[in-house]
């Protein structure tokens, strides 16, 4: 029997979380077959060009996954950008297969830019002091600009540097990225397949396809539809920790206490198109412009369709700087649009809070006739009296 070594190299926020939730999955087709690494040993295997001392349960776990069923199975989206580690895994394990299959994904640069920002960078004081001070450089103010906002318009004043991970690394250009891979794999004769994750357009099984890539035509998938695993935090209350790291005021760091942002809400948006949208559209166009000869030859290199990335419109970098400048004249000039956004923000919380409290409080002091009519808009059943 051949022996496989499979390496998902990620990036996050291109469906890493559905494919390692597949992974762990009783009964599918790698159920049990991964290898475990330790973020510890995935920086110690960065820090050098030499492959450094293997910690013997690693080899021991890949060696006895490859004599059980001839596949072992790396799923880290880290290794994108760790890419010296990831070669020295492959190297580390590279006698121990017959062949070494490395996937990975990607997406408009536009829609990572902002589920990145809306999953981490937002609650980064960090950053967004970054942010602000590139703003104000700019001449703009940035309280004139929503978090996502700025974070765009920095990223298009220093030319995507400001829209890198957390762990300072730029990953935005897929073909670059994947080219690097392919070049530090080469001499271990490794596969490299790039795909892109569905969209509107474009849906498609992506496990489906991730099975497709490590050569299984076919596969047991689960017999419940796909769906987004992370979840999308509500876009206000990510608008409000953005304020609050403004003032100074305490909030969760990225990755601590996101139970606080996955709890459902009920209470739908005020407006499904906020002031300023037209400017982020105009946004996004600029980024997957920037992005789109790269996007391309990508594309032919690994097979895939140009379309998925083409971009709505084709926006230039100066376009995109006459919009923000039109825009920040335009803010200067009524402040109250400002103003009006922060207080419809402000209110529609107040409003989440009062849901939160009493669904964990459904019949606390609500006995006249008004406590009635809230039951019936949040569909709590009806009470006798």
């Amino acid at each position: 029997m051949a022996k496989t070594l499979i390496v998902h190299v990620g990036p996050g926020k291109c469906g890493s979380t559905s494919i390692q939730t597949e992974l762990a999955r009783r009964g599918s087709l790698f159920d049990g077959r991964s290898i475990e690494l330790t973020k510890a040993m995935i920086r110690q295997f960065d820090a050098d060009e030499s492959v450094p001392d293997a910690p013997p349960q690693l080899l021991e776990s890949a060696s006895a996954l490859l004599a059980d069923g001839g596949v072992a199975v790396l799923s880290y989206e880290v290794l994108f950008q760790r890419r010296q580690a990831l070669r020295n895994f492959v190297r580390l394990l590279r006698p121990l297969v017959d062949e070494v299959i490395v996937v990975g994904y990607s997406r408009r640069q536009s829609g990572f830019i902002q589920s990145a920002y809306s999953q981490w960078l937002f609650r980064s004081p960090e950053r967004s002091a970054e942010v602000r001070g590139i703003l104000q450089a700019a001449g703009l103010e940035p309280p004139h600009f929503t978090g996502l906002e700025g974070h765009f318009v920095a990223a298009m004043k220093t030319d995507m540097a400001s829209a890198r991970q957390l762990a300072d690394n730029v990953i935005l250009d897929w073909h670059a990225g994947y080219q690097d891979i392919a070049r530090l794999l080469a001499p271990f004769d490794a596969t490299v397949s790039a795909g892109f994750i569905p969209r509107e357009g474009y849906e498609f099984s992506l496990l489906a396809d991730f099975y497709r890539r490590c050569g299984h035509a076919s596969a047991p998938l689960p017999a419940t539809a796909e769906t987004v695993v992370n979840t999308q935090y509500d876009p206000d209350l990510i608008e409000a920790v953005h304020l609050a790291i403004r003032l100074g005021l305490p909030v969760p760091g990225p990755h601590e206490h996101n139970a606080f942002f996955e709890r459902g809400v009920d209470t739908p948006p005020l407006s499904p198109r906020p002031e300023g949208d037209e400017l982020l559209d105009m946004l996004r166009d600029y980024v997957d412009t920037r992005y789109w000869e790269a996007n391309r030859a990508f594309c032919r290199e690994h097979g895939l369709s140009e379309d998925y990335f083409r971009p709505r419109r084709i926006v230039s970098l100066e376009d995109a700087e006459d919009a923000v400048a039109g825009e920040a004249a335009r803010r200067r000039a009524d402040p109250d649009l400002v103003s009006r956004r922060n207080a419809a923000i402000a209110g529609r919380l107040a409003s989440i809070m009062f849901e939160r409290y009493l669904k964990a409080n459904p019949w606390a002091g609500r006995d006249d006739a008004a406590s009635h009519s809230c039951d019936r808009f949040l569909g709590f059943p009806a009470r006798a009296g």
